[in-house]
């Protein structure tokens, strides 16, 4: 690979440009009209790409936001390459990444600056939308998904469960004597220990399964494409992981072992939701009553 141009801030040009530069597409005021007509950035990027094909031909691009765990892709690999990192009264937006076959020339680069000038206000639009929404459907404390998320998730996962014939999946989690962990070392050792449990179970599932949390020391974890035997295993991995992690609980150097005890429940013909999750549920108290620190099939 060979970059053509460096990491370059953007900054707004408006007044500038647009009496200096029209775009055979149909000119700077179709562009500026075009990228007000979404919120979603995947979007917004295509309509970007597309206007500025005219003056700057790419074979792909891609944008990176690590804050938001934005990394999008589209059009194929080539040769050269430029990037650039986009800036908007000092609020680093992300990086816009092109390539393609021939190198950049100077005039290509001075064009896509002038243009990436005008992406910066609705882009900025749609990071603030996306984290309204990703905030809406967040667990704050863990990072995992809410009892909102979790709702409209396994409506959705139901469905196409039964419309493709497919096994779908619930395992229900609670952190074992997680109330005594709060009144023998504080809350704030029993937040620590619940984002520990959250990045336990993100590390283990795969990127399709769902975590959430559903409320206190309960989390729940969506499997779907996952047969009882994978699932089964998928549950009692989740359950070594969190046994293996020690969780400090002072600056003495003092740890503590937590366990989870797990019910896993899978959907059966016709079942609705949340019975699905009723199912789990009452699998994971027997998880319990069976001693703890296990899982138990519905």
């Amino acid at each position: 690979m060979k970059n053509d141009a460096g990491n370059l801030a953007v900054v707004p040009q408006t007044h500038k440009v647009l009496g200096e530069w029209r775009h055979e597409s149909g000119g700077m005021f179709d562009l500026l009209a075009d990228l007000q007509t979404t919120l979603d950035i995947a979007q917004l990027l295509q309509v970007f790409s597309g206007h500025l094909q005219a003056s700057v031909p790419h074979e792909g691009y891609g944008f990176h936001n690590p804050l938001l765990n934005l990394d999008l892709e589209q059009g194929r690999e080539a040769h050269h390459h430029c990037s650039y990192t986009l800036k908007l009264q000092d609020e680093v937006l992300g990086e816009w990444r092109m390539r393609r076959d021939r190198r950049f020339s100077q005039a290509d680069l001075e064009s896509t600056e002038n243009l990436l000038s005008h992406l910066l206000y609705p882009l900025r639009n749609c990071l603030r939308y996306r984290e309204a929404v990703c905030y809406a459907h967040t667990d704050p404390l863990t990072q995992v998904g809410n009892r909102i998320a979790l709702l409209n998730q396994i409506q959705r996962e139901t469905d196409l469960a039964r419309r493709h014939g497919t096994p779908f999946a619930v395992v229900f989690l609670d952190i074992d004597h997680f109330k005594a962990i709060n009144d023998t070392h504080g809350h704030g050792v029993g937040d620590a220990v619940l984002r520990s449990v959250a990045h336990s179970v993100k590390q283990v599932v795969r990127s399709t399964d769902g975590v959430f949390r559903y409320g206190g020391e309960e989390f729940v974890v969506l499997f779907s494409h996952v047969g009882r035997r994978d699932a089964l295993g998928l549950a009692e991995r989740i359950r070594q992981a969190v046994a293996a992690q020690a969780h400090p609980v002072g600056e003495d150097g003092e740890s503590l072992t937590v366990t989870v005890s797990l019910g896993l429940a899978l959907l059966a013909p016709g079942e609705s939701p949340m019975a699905l999750m009723n199912r789990a549920d009452q699998a994971m108290y027997k998880a319990k009553r069976q001693g703890r620190n296990r899982v138990a099939m519905a």
